[in-house]
């Protein structure tokens, strides 16, 4: 299988959902790709914000101070996105329509 292939299987490797002659063919691709084994390294470090950010819950109280709260919170995660986003859109924006499943 090409690199090509394989990339196309990185996102459902890195969160275990590949099966049998799948994981073997990435595995493979991954032992002899720095440029595999670094896409496959950004999935992951994207997997475990998107995790992050799904269980965090901002709980604010009524009115201005929940706002401020909510907005904060909402800044905080953007930023981080941001910075990790900003080299790696590529892979990660892959990344999120595959977490989001809109692929």
């Amino acid at each position: 299988m090409s690199e090509m292939g394989v990339e196309e299987l990185l996102a459902a490797y890195a969160t275990g959902e590949l099966e049998g002659e799948e994981i073997e063919r990435v595995e493979a691709a991954l032992e002899t790709s720095p440029r595999l084994r670094s896409e496959l390294e950004q999935y992951e470090t994207m997997f475990v914000l998107l995790a992050a950010a799904a269980e965090e819950e901002v709980k604010a109280p009524k009115g201005f101070r929940g706002r401020v709260a909510r907005r904060v919170a909402i800044t905080a995660y953007l930023g981080a996105a941001t910075n990790v986003l900003d080299d790696l859109l590529g892979v990660y924006g892959r990344a999120i329509l595959y977490y989001l499943r809109l692929t």
